[in-house]
């Protein structure tokens, strides 16, 4: 199996979830620069295309991205509150938004950040399909959420 991991702003590419992840198979983390976003989806694509990922795992705007790509090469994702609201300022491709692509979302009902309520509205609005767990947190994801939400979905096996 091979999951590619794409951390948050200002976050970094290696962690406890990274530890967590490599123990189903390979694993792709990217260090990234969100700076310029037509060119991030660019590369994003170029490793998507490359190893062929099982699962994006994608925390809050590596979510964003992670949700877009899934979408459109059809790949399971695991987001920890993702920053769809970007969607609304930066409009990537249509054929990003046209899919049958499993997502299950994690949100902090507390997250300042990312607001829930907007999340679950954009969600609604475009009719993809998700399953959403909502926990007690703010907009950082604890590690043990973030393996509550992980086992939850379904798209981890042990190798």
């Amino acid at each position: 199996m091979t999951s590619l991991y794409l951390h948050g702003l200002n976050s970094v590419n290696q962690n406890r979830r990274t530890d967590w992840l490599q123990q189903f198979g390979k694993l792709v983390n990217p260090l990234l620069s969100y700076r310029n976003i037509p060119e991030t989806f660019q590369y994003l694509e170029q490793l998507v295309q490359k190893h062929r990922p099982d699962v994006i795992v994608g925390s809050s705007m590596g979510g964003y991205f992670g949700f877009h790509l899934g979408n459109y090469y059809r790949i399971p994702t695991l987001l920890l509150n993702p920053a769809l609201v970007m969607t609304l300022l930066v409009r990537p491709d249509n054929r990003l938004l046209v899919a049958d692509t499993k997502h299950t979302i994690s949100i902090g009902k507390y997250d300042t950040v990312i607001r829930p309520d907007i999340t679950l509205q954009l969600l609604e609005e475009w009719q993809l399909p998700y399953q959403i767990f909502e926990y007690e947190t703010a907009h950082e994801t604890p590690y043990e959420v973030f393996v509550d939400v992980a086992e939850k979905s379904g798209l981890f096996i042990k190798k």
